[in-house]
């Protein structure tokens, strides 16, 4: 095949002239091109390497960075294949008396896309609004660059940039949602097109050359002088499953076979994480990896000397080839030419009426490790927890510096906690506007944030710190002060549990302090500077008897029964002498039935009262029994 190039150069050799055109610059008219190498593929912006000659030394800032044009003229006629962009790369490769050798790279204006790595966030935007959305944003207009698109695209909530270029960012949503993209002469300079059907392919003018091989080969005819098919096993279908907190009840399934016909596939690929919402997207992620595979199953690798080919182009043949009876699109193109050698090309190309789709590399998409901060918002600094139905909360990320609505920064992102479960158990505990959260990613997806956990920091400091001896406590505390506290310092330890409603409400068990940690007693407290109430609907026991280390009963009132005893013995004695000189007696009987019935392990709704050393009830006014 090597000697048919050979053949078809020494006789169309001279017949194309090739020209770098750069209007900015007044030295541009001298250049002289010495060869050429332009690639095309589906999905990428192409790059046109340009070795050229110059008689003088030519100032790179009158050339890098500048709109030019490359042109392959036929030479008979016919329209003339250019390449409109800018310079991306000047190289200076030689020096001598007579002139000096450059190297250029011409990229479509796209390509410049590559150099701004960033940071951002996408709310609720379908992938071609995020595509348009970041063309813009870099000053392309609507004549530049055009979507045709078939498939009705779902709303992404939230979609996330994290430290990739503004190109790479479009090319991993062309992979995710099944599009494609090539480039086409506008009316006004390069257009970018975006499509993800067949119907989007480039049908007219139809394109048909003959194959030849390098015998039959004739002096200035466009043909393909060499094709080979390459065909492999892809898997017969795909299963894809993915969990959505929101839709909780079960796994989202879904599976596709879109060649159910094709006796060559094999096994089903089982994809789990591909972040569908419901059974719908899980079957269309099903059914893009399938079309992914099987637009690589059969391609064609062929050299022609066809100007015409581009990516998205019908090419036909007077060749049958079983598996393209209507024809083959290209998917990449590599021309060549030079001084001494006529136009040619080698392409790739797969059968017309499949779906290109990008390869999915999922393992090299984007992973997040780790967490990044971002602090907990509200719609104006809203004093309590702002959060949705459902418990989310919004944030903005430290990096983001757009101008998004309080409260409308991020979608609403769910709490970790380290302890959740059925019948709302766990801890809950609400969230204010400025707290420093940090996000991680489930998965490792960065469209899949959650909150991992909250930090204090130099704005909003710890409560426990080595300050003021507060090392040795442990405290559970609301914005409103209301606190569970544990104290662990040796010889003071307590429990206390306040609240600053009703002049400090408050029990405290253990040792106790006041509010410059000076000692005011020790055992329990249970105050209030409101009403107070003990209510007890089976009985209650106050005693003063001891009971070490809480090692009896609950409601053993062994001493306190004795007492009751002595105290009723007493009141029978006093009776039976009240009754001996014809005196009012006192009734023992039910003060014993009161005991028996009531009092005893409280087995009625009475209160008992008890202390080894005496009781006393006191008022600055009545007392009534």
């Amino acid at each position: 095949m090597a000697e048919g190039f050979d053949a078809l150069g020494a006789t169309l050799s001279g017949q194309q002239q090739y020209f770098l055109k750069v209007p900015g610059a007044a030295s541009a008219g001298a250049l002289s091109v010495v060869s050429f190498e332009a690639v095309e593929r589906l999905g990428e912006p192409y790059a046109v390497t340009v070795q050229l000659t110059h008689p003088a030394e030519l100032d790179r800032a009158d050339y890098l960075g500048k709109p030019a044009s490359f042109i392959i003229d036929p030479g008979d006629g016919s329209a003339p294949r250019t390449f409109a962009g800018c310079i991306m790369r000047f190289t200076e490769t030689q020096q001598t008396r007579d002139f000096h050798g450059y190297e250029f790279i011409v990229e479509p204006l796209v390509a410049r896309l590559r150099l701004t790595r960033s940071t951002r966030i996408y709310q609720h935007q379908t992938a071609p609004e995020i595509i348009e959305a970041i063309l813009r944003r870099h000053e392309l207009v609507g004549h530049q660059f055009s979507f045709r698109l078939r498939r009705q695209y779902p709303q992404h909530a939230f979609r996330f940039q994290y430290q990739m270029s503004d190109w790479e960012t479009i090319r991993l949503l062309m992979e995710q949602e099944g599009l494609y993209s090539y480039f086409l002469p506008g009316k006004f300079g390069e257009m970018v097109v975006f499509g993800d059907d067949i119907d989007h392919y480039l049908y007219k003018p139809e394109l048909r050359v003959p194959y030849r091989e390098t015998a039959g080969l004739e002096a200035g005819v466009e043909a393909v002088i060499g094709l080979r098919t390459i065909a492999k096993t892809v898997p017969a279908s795909f299963l894809v499953a993915d969990y959505n907190p929101d839709l909780a009840w079960e796994p989202l399934k879904g599976e596709a076979n879109v060649a159910r016909k094709d006796k060559t596939t094999y096994g089903q690929p089982y994809v789990f994480g591909t972040h569908h919402l419901d059974f719908e997207g899980a079957k269309w992620e099903a059914q893009l990896r399938h079309e992914a595979a099987m637009a690589s199953q059969v391609v064609y690798e062929g050299e022609s000397n066809v100007l015409e080919l581009r990516p998205a182009r019908i090419l036909r043949m007077d060749l049958a080839l079983a598996d393209a009876p209507n024809g083959q699109v290209i998917t990449e193109v590599i021309h060549t030419g030079a001084r001494d050698a006529a136009y040619r090309n080698t392409f790739k190309s797969i059968p017309s009426d499949r779906r290109f789709r990008l390869p999915l590399d999922e393992a090299n998409w984007p992973k997040i490790q780790g967490t990044l901060s971002a602090r907990i918002t509200s719609p104006s600094q809203y004093q309590y927890a702002y959060l949705t139905q459902q418990g989310y909360y919004t944030v903005r990320f430290d990096f983001d510096f757009e101008d998004w609505p309080g409260g409308g920064e991020c979608v609403p992102l769910r709490l970790a906690k380290p302890f959740a479960g059925a019948l709302q158990t766990g801890f809950h505990f609400p969230l204010i506007d400025g707290t420093e959260a940090a996000i991680a990613f489930r998965d490792g997806n960065p469209n899949k944030p959650y909150i991992a956990h909250v930090h204090h920091n130099s704005r909003q400091t710890d409560l426990i710190t080595n300050q003021d001896r507060w090392l040795s406590r442990n405290v559970i505390r609301t914005q409103s002060d209301n606190k569970l506290e544990f104290e662990d310092w040796e010889g003071q330890e307590h429990v206390k549990l306040s609240t600053e409603h009703s002049g400090k409400s408050q029990l405290t068990l253990g040792h106790m302090v006041d509010g410059k940690w000076k000692r005011r007693g020790e055992g329990f407290e249970l105050r209030t500077s409101g009403w107070g109430a003990i209510r007890g609907g089976k009985g209650l026991f106050i005693t003063a008897d001891d009971q070490p280390k809480a090692s009896g009963q609950q409601l053993d009132m062994a001493p306190a029964q004795r007492l009751l005893e002595q105290a009723l013995q007493q009141s029978q004695a006093l009776a039976e002498t009240a009754r001996a000189a014809q005196a009012l007696a006192a009734d023992c009987e039910r003060q014993q039935a009161l005991l028996n019935d009531s009092l005893k392990q409280l087995r009625a709704a009475g209160l008992l009262a008890s202390a080894p050393a005496g009781i006393a009830l006191v008022s600055g006014a009545d007392l009534q029994t």
